[in-house]
């Protein structure tokens, strides 16, 4: 037998290795991260300088938040869960991810819809919305 079965024990001792000689990573308590702070959308990534053409969505779900409809799909080529606007001249929102882990956070889209999407009502409506989306393509593709 070779050692290559002992492979993965050496990588964790490593790995732990490693951790236990940097120091971790403390929280700063500015009122933006505060747990009690309402929530804001962070800014999409900038490899986003151009982002997918929301007609070519493939809609997986609408919600209407606040009074405005909202439509959530993704692209083959963008796998994210878009969030886009019914009924706008330039509709994206921007994407939503955490989903997997249910601890959703919205990225928005530099747009005209920005201030509308930093409000933290809409946040929380959106990432709900997303939510139940996810979960409802969930159960209908395992059944």
């Amino acid at each position: 037998m070779t050692s290559s079965r002992f492979a993965p024990l050496r990588l964790r001792a490593r790995y732990l290795k490693t951790f236990q000689t940097r120091p971790a990573p403390t929280p700063d308590a500015t009122p933006d991260t505060a747990p009690d702070a309402a929530p804001s959308p962070a800014t999409a990534p900038p490899d986003l300088a151009c982002p997918p053409d929301p007609a070519r969505l493939t809609v997986l779900g609408r919600e209407n938040i606040l009074g405005r409809g909202v439509h959530f799909g993704t692209l083959a080529s963008a796998p994210r869960l878009w969030a886009a606007l019914t009924d706008a001249d330039e509709p994206l929102l921007g994407y939503v991810t955490g989903l997997v882990e249910n601890e959703p956070e919205l990225l928005a889209c530099d747009g005209p819809h920005r201030a509308w999407v930093g409000d933290a009502a809409t946040v929380r409506e959106l990432e709900r919305a997303a939510v139940s989306v996810w979960r409802s393509c969930l159960r209908h593709c395992e059944g």
